[in-house]
Order: C-alpha cells, then structure tokens, then sequence
C-alpha cells in the first residue's frame, strides 16, 4: 500500500489522544468501612463493571475514528489485481503516426489501432499522474486527460517519419526526471524496420518501456521509378510482395 500523502500518517500519534483521556479521567472511590452501606458492595461492583465496559467501547470508537479520518487524509493507494488504482506515474505515451502508419490492414488503417491503444493507455491515468503525448514530430504534449485524447482523436497520418530510437530515449529521460515512484514509455507503433536503425535507446534504470505488439505485417511497396515514353507514364513498383496490406 502507498499513499499520495504519507507526511498525514503523523497525525496516528493523535490516536493515543483517547487513550490518555481515559486514563487521567480515571478516579479511585475512596473506601468506606460504615456497616449501613456494606450491602451496596456487590451493586457497585455490577454497576463498576458495566461503566468500564463502556468506556472501554467508547475509548476504541475514538481511536478507531481518529485513525480513520488520518488514514482518509494520507488518500491511500491499494493495488487491485486485474486493475484498479495504481502509484502515481509519470507516461510518455509515443503515438507513431509516420506515413506507414496509414497503411490498410483487413479494411482499417494501421493508425486506427494505435489510436485505440493510445485512448486506452490515456483512460487508465488518474490526476495523480503527469502525462506527455508525442507524435511523429517528436514534440512532447502536455494536456488534461480529456484534451490528450481529443488529439489522439485528431491525428491523421503525418509526413515525418519518427525515429523510435532516439523518441524512446528522450521520452524515458523526461520520465525520469519526475519526482514520481512509477515511470514509463508507452510505445504505439507498427515497428517498422527503418525507425529501429539507429541503435538502441539509453533508457534509465528503473524506466518501464511498454510497446504494442507490431500484429500483421504490413506489405511494404513503393514507386521505384517513373518512365514517360510515347505520352505515357510507365510506374515501376517494388517492395515486398507479401500479402496483408495495401497502399491507402
């Protein structure tokens, strides 16, 4: 369990509060030995053991209410499994949308599931968190929740190609930076082989890289050269001829 708060947890030194009320309050019956009132003895002791049962219950709803009320303050965070409420993080979420990403696979476009991805991992973030949205223009987008997937609902695919690499690396060291106890990089893209070649990204310890899984392959062709003869033009494509995709 952790806590959004944790200096509050000093106020459970106020549950001994009660306690030290009970205890100064206490007083001891001064002790009559008259013959008249000795048969009063074991009606006392009836009525003493009811009055110290009742204290005793009032003393713990005390303490009981006092913890509850710090515990309230401190906004506790307990893991569910299967979901739920999670440590305050710091999420770059990296939405790639190149011009591959406007290719059509089984009558949508690449981009149309990276946009579901990236409204998914937007819906999973709490005020807590502190999130950046960056595109193929490698910019980094601050925003409210509702303003981020107002953008990712916007996008179209862009011109720029992004360099997943170096996109990576800088979305993992802005995560870094932050005073937070979670930190991550979400990576939604189709993996293309020429956004991975420049290297490896120097991401640092403790950074969590969470990538979408590239799914069906994509064919990559393209207009390899143009030749006009006699008023027509004559296109010549290459690329890979396996099946799965087409040029929108």
């Amino acid at each position: 369990m952790s806590f959004l708060h944790p200096l509050a947890l000093l106020g459970l030194a106020a549950a001994a509060i009660p306690a030290l009320l009970h205890l100064l309050q206490r007083r001891v019956p001064p002790e009559l030995d008259f013959p008249p009132v000795r048969y009063l003895s074991a009606a006392e002791r009836e009525s003493a053991r009811r009055l110290k049962l009742r204290h005793l219950l009032l003393l713990v709803l005390r303490t009981a209410l006092i913890v509850v009320i710090v515990l309230a303050a401190a906004r506790p965070l307990v893991p569910l499994r299967g979901g739920g409420a999670h440590q305050p993080t710091a999420v770059v979420i990296i939405l790639d949308n190149s011009p591959s990403a406007g290719a059509v696979v089984s009558g949508g476009s690449v981009l149309d599931r990276l946009r579901v991805a990236a409204r998914s991992s937007v819906a999973r973030t709490t005020s807590a968190d502190r999130v950046w949205l960056m595109l193929c223009d490698g910019v980094l987008r601050a925003g409210t929740r509702e303003a981020l997937l107002a953008i990712i609902d916007s996008t179209h695919a862009g011109w720029q190609r992004l360099d997943l690499v170096d996109a990576v690396g800088g979305a993992a060291r802005t995560v870094d930076a932050q005073p937070l106890p979670g930190r991550e990089v979400h990576v939604l893209s189709d993996l293309q082989r020429t956004a991975l070649a420049s290297g490896h990204a120097d991401v640092p310890r403790g950074v969590r890289i969470l990538a979408l899984e590239p799914g069906s392959t994509v064919t990559n062709r393209g207009i390899a050269s143009v030749t006009v003869s006699e008023g027509a033009a004559v296109i010549e494509l290459s690329g890979s001829t396996a099946a799965g995709g087409d040029l929108p």
